[in-house]
């Protein structure tokens, strides 16, 4: 069974309502990727699939911006549109979904799988520029397309005048 070699659990990271520490705290946001850097690592050299039974890795993905828009892309092999849930609160963008394992195989014994299946989730902090209400996602071929429109300079920042303290 493999071990992680970090004191702090990702689910330690999340607090009651569901909050993400990570996107606080930056040593938290370190102790999140040095995980993701080790499990890559280790489901990249042969880790049996015994210990992967149950879990997938969050989905690879591509963020791009311009003068208008986020433009976030992410590979979700497998998937359907109805497997994947994507949000947006507190300036952050969340993927998240589910990758079923297919009951097919019940009357064949399985000797090898290297499938993975199981909940993911990434998180990705955009910030509080965003059209909330003008996300758009799509889903096509096995691969999620969101474009994020960014807020009008000065919806972002709004400037206030200080007086003299009577």
């Amino acid at each position: 069974m493999r071990r992680t070699l970090f004191p702090v659990s990702n689910n330690d990271l999340t607090t009651r309502n569901g909050r993400n520490v990570a996107l606080r705290d930056p040593f938290a946001t370190l102790q999140t990727e040095m995980n993701r850097l080790f499990d890559d690592v280790w489901n990249g050299f042969g880790t049996p699939a015994a210990n992967l039974e149950g879990t997938i890795a969050a989905p690879r993905i591509k963020v791009k911006d311009d003068d208008r828009n986020w433009y976030v892309t992410a590979e979700l092999p497998g998937l359907s549109e109805d497997d994947v849930e994507v949000t947006y609160d507190d300036g952050v963008l969340r993927i998240a979904g589910e990758k079923k394992q297919e009951h097919a195989d019940q009357n064949r014994n399985v000797h090898v799988t290297e499938r993975a299946y199981g909940r993911f989730e990434r998180q990705l902090p955009l910030g509080h520029g965003i059209k909330e209400d003008e996300i758009d996602a799509a889903f096509k071929d096995g691969v999620l397309t969101i474009t994020a429109p960014k807020a009008a300079e000065k919806e972002q920042t709004k400037k206030i005048n200080v007086k003299r303290a009577a």
